[in-house]
Order: structure tokens, then sequence, then C-alpha cells
């Protein structure tokens, strides 16, 4: 999807009403990213089509990185365990099937795309090479016991319970490395 945002779309001119003080607020953010104003807005509505609608819908929270960093530092390691196995069991595919309408790789990898874009948990990047290995690094700042909950919820939540995938996986203070093959 990020990829076809790239490419030449279809416009349309749509009229809207704003408040003064919101338009010079999308002005001063526009001059200070170095876009148009009607890039920014652009923007701000594809976040809101393709993140924020469903995350308030499933009860996403913003949390500052230091408290969400605190809170996994502080949870013993086998709740940590139990914690991230419950999460994975329902959770992933409930929300690919309300976002996505769909259980495929697609779906899995649009998911980990907007999870880094939008829900600020960390930085993907994605290889395919040959059309069927996939290589997924995902790096964060953390700590081991994040590495530890994203391995679990991803390995489970998405690429066991949704892909019938065991991935290999690479763990580090900083990094998961998920590698496999689509059948």
């Amino acid at each position: 999807m990020n990829e076809d945002r790239k490419e030449k779309k279809k416009t349309i001119l749509r009229t809207i009403r704003i408040d003064k003080d919101l338009d010079d607020a999308l002005n001063k953010d526009a001059k200070e990213h170095g876009v148009s104003e009607n890039a920014l807005v652009s923007s701000v509505l594809a976040k809101y089509v393709e993140w924020d609608r469903y995350a308030e819908k499933f009860g996403r929270v913003s949390l500052p990185h230091e408290a969400l960093e605190a809170i996994i530092e502080a949870t013993e390691p086998d709740k940590l365990r139990m914690a991230a196995e419950e999460f994975a069991a329902t959770v992933p595919k409930d929300y690919l099937v309300f976002a996505y309408k769909k259980l495929d790789i697609e779906a899995c990898l649009l998911h980990l795309s907007f999870l880094s874009k939008y829900g600020g948990m960390f930085e993907y990047e994605l290889q395919i090479e040959q059309e069927r290995n996939y290589i997924i690094t995902i790096h964060h700042k953390f700590g081991e016991k994040w590495s530890y909950w994203l391995k679990e919820s991803i390995s489970i939540g998405l690429f066991k319970n949704i892909l019938g995938i065991s991935p290999k996986i690479n763990l580090s203070k900083s990094s998961v490395v998920f590698s496999f093959i689509v059948p």
C-alpha cells in the first residue's frame, strides 16, 4: 500500500471549512516540514485512514517511549511471556480481519509497516529474495525485554496463527530478525 501511494493516484478536489487557528497551525507545520499544506493534510488523512480509525476502535493508547520502556523493564520475565502469549492468541488476528479484511502475508506485512510508521514501536525493514524468501528486520530502542515481546507477539500472533509459518528468529537487545519462506 505504501508503494501504491508513491504512484500517481487519481485525486479529487474537496473544499472544507476549518478554524483559522487550525489553518495557522497547518501552515506553520507545512513550512517546518518543507511540504505544501495540501501534502500535509493528505498525510494526516492517510494516517487517519490507515491507522487512527482502527487504533481507536481497538483501544490502542499512545505512551511516551520512556513510559513503555519503564513498564516493560518493570515486568517480570514470566509475566511478560504469559502476556505476550495471551496477546498473540487473539489480538493480531482480530485486528487484521477488522482492519484489512484478510489474513495473508500482505496483511501481515502491511500491519508491521503501520506499527512502525504510525505506532512508533520499532523501525521495520523488509527484504524479499527470489519472491518467497522473506527477511524482516525490526529495530527498536526499548531493550531486551521488548525484543522478547516482539519476538513472541509477532512470531505467534502473525506468522504461526495466521500464516502457519514458524520463522527462524535472531534476537538481540535492540532488534529482532524473522526469516521464513512463504510456501
